[in-house]
């Protein structure tokens, strides 16, 4: 996605004061569908042309959990240029011109106004935001001082800033703007991206399991990984992955990232799947042996 140049001196030169680190007034979602289907495309392995807006509003409610928001998601404000064929629930439409006729500069305004309104009318909001437009830092900036918190919307690279702040100086700017950043779970993602239905047609595609290559490489990479844990972090993780099903999300996200570094490419559905069945063999292959001796016996550990 390009994003248009933007001096950094747009930003306030006064801070905010400090926003709470927890709230519990109602939060409100304002997405570009623009920005979101970008990031899919970076994120997922298979090309996204749409987003399913019925799953929007559950995604955007978790994030809103994880960015302090007490109060619950009133409502998801989506702004697209593309036309809306069906209603869904606590979804609200704005739609904005093609990004291409003015640069995303009504996009802009349009979310910048309702950031104003919001935060005018809607005291102790939160306002999670999915958007990677530098020009809306006045706006956030605004808002932040009449009160309201913002939490921006970002993907994996948001844990690596250093390197971000390298490859992209107006998105790292726009993210220290943020009171908080979330990231999209592989799950979420999968919930915005896979229609409905679509999991029993990838089926067959998914039972072509990654190549004995592939599992050597990414073996590697894990036994790096594993290396570079403490062992207080071995054993924290070990407890977690015992208590419940998966990878925990923290760890998932961190592991995906080096591995998609390693390889220079995004990760199939299969492949996701294999990779956290490795990592479950690697933290609890050897204290987990004699319960779980393969992969279908691991639920048993939520007892």
């Amino acid at each position: 996605m390009i994003k248009p140049s933007y001096p950094g001196s747009v930003r306030a030169p006064h801070r905010r004061a400090t926003a709470p680190s927890a709230s519990t007034g109602p939060a409100v979602a304002l997405v570009d569908e623009r920005y979101l289907i970008w990031l899919a495309g970076q994120t997922v392995s298979t090309p996204v042309r749409t987003l399913q807006r019925g799953a929007l509003h559950g995604v955007m409610a978790q994030l809103a959990r994880a960015g302090g928001a007490g109060g619950g998601l009133l409502r998801t404000v989506l702004f697209t240029d593309q036309t809306c064929t069906e209603l869904h629930d606590d979804v609200v439409i704005r739609t904005v011109p093609a990004h291409a006729s003015d640069g995303g500069l009504s996009l802009v305004r349009a979310l910048g106004g309702e950031l104003a309104q919001l935060s005018r009318h809607q005291p102790g909001v939160t306002l999670i935001v999915a958007s990677d437009d530098e020009r809306l830092i006045p706006y956030i900036d605004e808002a932040q001082w009449r009160g309201a918190r913002v939490v921006l919307v970002a993907d994996d690279g948001v844990h690596d800033f250093a390197r971000l702040s390298a490859d992209d100086p107006s998105w790292a700017r726009l993210l220290l703007q943020a009171d908080r950043r979330v990231a999209l779970s592989p799950a979420a993602w999968e919930a915005l991206t896979q229609p409905a239905g679509a999991e029993s047609s990838d089926a067959g595609r998914d039972a072509d399991q990654p190549d004995e290559h592939w599992r050597a490489e990414v073996a590697r990479i894990l036994d790096q990984w594993w290396s570079a844990q403490t062992e207080d972090e071995r054993l924290d993780l070990a407890a977690a992955m015992r208590v419940q099903q998966g990878v925990p999300a923290e760890a998932d996200r961190s592991i995906l990232m080096q591995v998609r570094r390693e390889l220079g490419r995004n990760l199939s559905f299969a492949e996701k799947r294999l990779m956290r069945d490795m990592v479950r063999h690697i933290v609890l292959g050897e204290a987990a042996a004699p319960e779980a001796p393969a992969p279908e016996a691991l639920p048993v550990a939520q007892d």
